[in-house]
């Protein structure tokens, strides 16, 4: 048996306990989801980290098989920028992200939700998924190479045996890609989108993939499934990726009806939360696959 570890993304082999890293000590720059958009004549990001607009944590649950979060982000808009009359001069939106894992496939499905909050329609809604791919662990950051699967619309890196890399199922067309150097990823408003470059390896590269989503109306959500597979080959790494897909659009319609649930909507109190990531952290401790 095997399965992808959840903290620091490794395959795990349990009948001998060898590992091999595939992404080591995660950067809080590059890893999981930003979201851009514009509004009120502007080109806003929320990242999953972010120093300048964190996040507020709404609630979680951690299981086995199953892990839900929602967040909420808060963004005073600047002065000057054109806002609907009575529309309040802040943005706000929710992002649920929900987490299938499996214990026979090297693969998980990440399930990310975004919900226009406030009365500022949101226009050009981006989603960026990253990863700082550091197949072998830190000992090999700098000896990765990377490839667009224009049939799977996955970005993959590999070291010339593991692979690894992600993709949407097909309703989900990717927009832009990269693979580039960590430390030159920019996104902003002169940058509002990746670049389309998958730089030559060996190097040190990160991986991302950008979808367009369309216009979010206030009270409007959009939900898309990225689906991570790794392999110890080329051929192993492909299997997994299309069973995460085909996994995925099973998923998929249950959804909309799972993060509508009045618990997902509802904010913990700061000690329930503490609580709840202890149990959380505990869950992850315990967990020897994924």
């Amino acid at each position: 048996m095997r399965g992808i570890a959840a903290k620091t993304l490794k395959i795990v082999k349990k009948n001998t306990g060898d590992e091999i890293m595939l992404l080591d000590t995660p950067t809080e720059y590059l890893c999981g989801p930003w979201f851009g958009f514009n509004a009120a004549g502007g080109f806003h990001l929320f990242k999953n980290c972010d120093k300048e607009f964190p996040y507020t944590l709404m609630n979680l649950k951690a299981g086995n098989m199953v892990n839900r979060l929602t967040v909420e982000f808060h963004k005073a808009l600047p002065a000057g920028l054109k806002v609907p009359a009575g529309a309040g001069s802040e943005i706000k939106a929710q992002f649920f992200a929900d987490v299938y894992y499996t214990k026979t496939e090297l693969n998980c499905i990440f399930f990310y939700s975004m919900k226009n909050t406030c009365d500022i329609p949101f226009t050009e809604l981006r989603l960026f998924n990253l990863f700082d791919f550091d197949i072998g662990g830190l000992s090999s950051y700098d000896g990765d190479q990377a490839y667009f699967d224009k049939k799977y619309q996955a970005i993959v890196q590999n070291d010339g045996r593991v692979h690894v890399g992600f993709c949407s199922t097909g309703e989900f067309p990717v927009a832009h890609f990269a693979a580039a150097h960590p430390y030159e990823l920019k996104i902003d408003a002169r940058h509002p989108s990746l670049d389309d470059v998958i730089l030559a390896g060996p190097d040190d590269l990160f991986s991302g993939l950008e979808w367009g989503l369309g216009t979010l109306k206030p009270g409007e959500f959009r939900i898309i499934p990225v689906i991570i597979a790794a392999g110890e080959s080329r051929e192993e790494f492909y299997d997994n990726l299309q069973k995460g897909i085909d996994r995925a659009k099973v998923i998929m319609p249950e959804l909309p009806r799972i993060i509508s649930l009045p618990e997902r909507q509802q904010r913990i109190a700061d000690g329930m939360i503490k609580q709840m990531n202890e149990k959380a952290s505990k869950s992850s401790a315990k967990k020897e696959e994924c």
